[in-house]
């Protein structure tokens, strides 16, 4: 909401207007009227404006929407007719190379007299609008800030230490006194302007006692500078403290107009306070904003619409609101958005203020025609499906944020070059810890499971089934979003009790025994290659490749020593096994019906001694591949004692064999397991353990 100054208004619009004419204009532009208050000679109107048009926090903002509308000149801002030169400034002003501060202009003001009253009509224009008068100049610098939106703030020159200024992030936790008297904590990184042995101020958000401008003030330096708006609405929020600066530094100020809105405010300072202005003004400006230049599709603009406009007629409507237009060809035009304009980044924006300028209410509403298709998602399909089954085997579905903290990439090892890197982040987060659109699952379900930990839910098995995302330019919105399962396990899966002797944890195999449920689910075939993740403890990480050759997941252990950094992770005693897979590919496939014989099957089971670098697949496929009567080849046990090398471990398989033709006898079944024990010995020195 912004409140301001029918008078006030009407001057920057040429005096013309009546209420109800702004009424009708406001709401037609988008912003809509939600109070009047009449106080006699004047009125204050409360409009609606949405966060992402900055540039109407002001009065000469409204006037430039009013007088475009109107077809009448819009409000210019003077430029500064002083000399630049940073280093013939008086005062030594010092900037940290961190991007905190992108503006900071500077005008220094000598042998004011701020004992003069501030003119009525200034102190009656801040009341009105609730901003409390302090002094003149302090009210000349507010005055301006509400009719040209620019935040000023005001230093006694002579109450600066060492004649030097920093501009920078604070180094470390500080208590400081804020005007009115009031206590206030700084914290490390928050952003400050101090000089050689005090804080001066909290940048874009509030001044300190220790500089500031009163009664007795002979020299001013007026500083208009811009800030980081990330920073200052993380600070202006954990210091409770909101002002009208920090309302416009959180959602953006025209950078391009601070040195012209300094020049304007030291102007009115010394037609009210007197003093003589310095004749070289500072100004640091290290990142220049060039101008916004986008290209117009008249097809495409008529398209979203829903019109029928002309390019020409497109490029009147555009000019009309102080865009810069040169057209390109038959159907395309480069337009240059007002600097003002922050909220113009795409092409769709224009589109969108053309719509918004022609006039809503002139657009004809038509009903679809077009048939729409229903296409089925099978994605969705498939999400219920293994949302089905993991509750059915017992799991706990979990939900996350999307977005997580922007650090947590490095957090996990993951290097530009890895194919899980992503640094899509969010422009404007509510605070680091939530800035990142995650690229994996894994740190969402590793904060599910140490919370669960922190309250002695301590045998978890978690599914989560979200989107992660990635930048791809060849998309619409610029990033890539898949939709993706993620499994975590830890702790006990049976508890001892009714015939089990002790505890059953979760271990590395079934982790693999969910994998495969899945798979057959959907009649899908998979296979695991063996990759170093760098969030996996050393020889465990396996990336799914699908039947296409195709990379769609990976499973593991967690490196816990890595990460226990995460809250109450270092809580787990656990190991803690992890599974993702992006869902998308997993493809319902017509299902092999499997015919059993009217012949007994026979089990036989096999104590095999080999090396613990042996993939177990290899051992079942030279079993299976061994005869055609092997139906199926099952892991149920592995082995290690102090009998057995290092290297080594016994692993027990089950092997069935059966045959459609008759009942197998002792001698084929013998005759098949010779030909393989005697292969797998051959090929990886493999026997039976006695």
């Amino acid at each position: 909401m912004f409140k301001f100054s029918f008078n006030w208004l009407n001057e920057l619009c040429g005096g013309e207007l009546t209420p109800d004419e702004l009424f009708n204009i406001l709401n037609l532009q988008g912003f809509e009227v939600k109070s009047e208050q009449n106080l006699g000679s004047d009125r204050v109107i409360t409009i609606e404006v949405k966060a992402n048009r900055a540039d109407m926090l002001s009065h000469i903002g409204i006037a430039r929407e009013v007088c475009a509308f109107k077809s009448l000149s819009i409000p210019k801002i003077e430029k500064a007719n002083l000399k630049e030169d940073n280093n013939s400034f008086p005062i030594n002003i010092e900037f940290a190379n961190d991007n905190s501060c992108r503006r900071f202009s500077g005008i220094i003001i000598n042998g004011i007299d701020n004992t003069v009253s501030t003119p009525e009509y200034i102190k009656n224009r801040l009341e009105e609008l609730g901003v409390n008068c302090v002094n003149a100049v302090v009210d000349i610098a507010n005055y301006v800030m509400l009719e040209l939106g620019q935040p000023m703030h005001t230093y006694d020159i002579d109450k600066i230490s060492g004649n030097t200024i920093k501009v920078c992030k604070s180094n470390a936790d500080s208590k400081i006194v804020t005007l009115g008297n009031k206590e206030a904590q700084i914290k490390k990184g928050d952003i400050v302007i101090s000089d050689d042995s005090k804080v001066l101020c909290v940048a874009g958000i509030i001044g300190t006692e220790s500089s500031t401008v009163d009664t007795n003030t002979k020299n001013i330096l007026l500083e208009s500078a811009i800030f980081d708006e990330i920073s200052v609405r993380l600070t202006s929020r954990r210091m409770k403290i909101s002002t009208p600066s920090s309302f416009r530094f959180e959602r953006g100020i025209n950078i391009n107009s601070a040195k012209d809105i300094a020049y304007i405010c030291a102007k009115k300072v010394i037609e009210i306070c007197q003093g003589k202005m310095y004749d070289i003004y500072f100004d640091y400006y290290p990142n220049k904003v060039q101008d916004n230049i986008l290209t117009l599709r008249g097809s495409r603009a008529n398209e979203l619409i829903g019109c029928n406009l002309t390019v020409d007629r497109m490029i009147t409507l555009l000019e009309k609101y102080d865009f810069k237009c040169i057209k390109n060809g038959e159907d395309s035009v480069d337009v240059t958005s007002p600097s003002y304009r922050l909220d113009v980044l795409k092409e769709v924006d224009i589109i969108e203020e053309i719509a918004r300028i022609y006039g809503y209410d002139n657009i004809k509403p038509i009903m679809p025609t077009i048939q729409v298709q229903y296409n089925k998602n099978y994605i969705w399909d498939n999400i219920d499906v293994l949302r089905n089954m993991l509750v059915g085997l017992g799991f706990n579905e979990v939900i996350n944020y999307a977005f997580i903290p922007e650090d947590i990439t490095k957090f996990l090892g993951i290097k530009k070059d890895h194919f899980l890197y992503s640094d899509l982040k969010l422009q404007n987060p509510i605070s680091p810890m939530y800035c990142l659109m995650r690229p994996t699952l894994i740190y969402s379900l590793l904060g599910s499971l140490s919370y669960n930990y922190s309250r002695n839910n301590t045998d978890l098995s978690l599914f989560e089934i979200g989107r992660t995302y990635f930048k791809d330019e060849t998309q619409d919105t610029g990033c890539k979003e898949i939709d993706t399962i993620g499994i975590i396990l830890s702790g006990n899966r049976l508890d001892r009790g009714w015939g089990i002797d002790k505890d059953i944890k979760y271990s590395y195999y079934d982790l693999l025994n969910y994998v495969n449920i899945l798979f057959n689910e959907f009649g899908q075939s998979f296979d695991l290659k063996q990759e170093e993740y760098p969030f996996f403890e050393d020889n465990s990480g396996y990336s799914i490749i699908n039947e296409d050759g195709v990379r769609i997941g990976f499973l593991g252990e967690i490196k816990k020593q890595d990460l226990k950094n995460i809250q109450n992770l270092k809580l787990v005693k656990d190991k803690i096994f992890y599974l993702e897979i992006y869902i998308e590919y997993f493809n319902s496939k017509n299902k092999l019906l499997q015919f059993e014989s009217k012949f007994p099957s026979i089990k036989r089971y096999y104590n095999l001694l080999c090396r613990k670098d042996i993939l177990s697949k290899c051992i079942v496929s030279e079993i299976k591949e061994s005869s055609e009567l092997v139906r199926s080849v099952i892991v149920k046990d592995i082995y290690c004692d102090k009998n057995i090398s290092s290297d080594s471990h016994a692993v027990l398989y089950e092997v069935e064999y059966c045959s459609d033709k008759s009942t197998l006898t002792s001698e084929e079944i013998s005759e098949i397991e010779n030909k393989f024990l005697n292969l797998l010995n051959k090929n990886f020195n493999i026997s039976l353990k006695r």
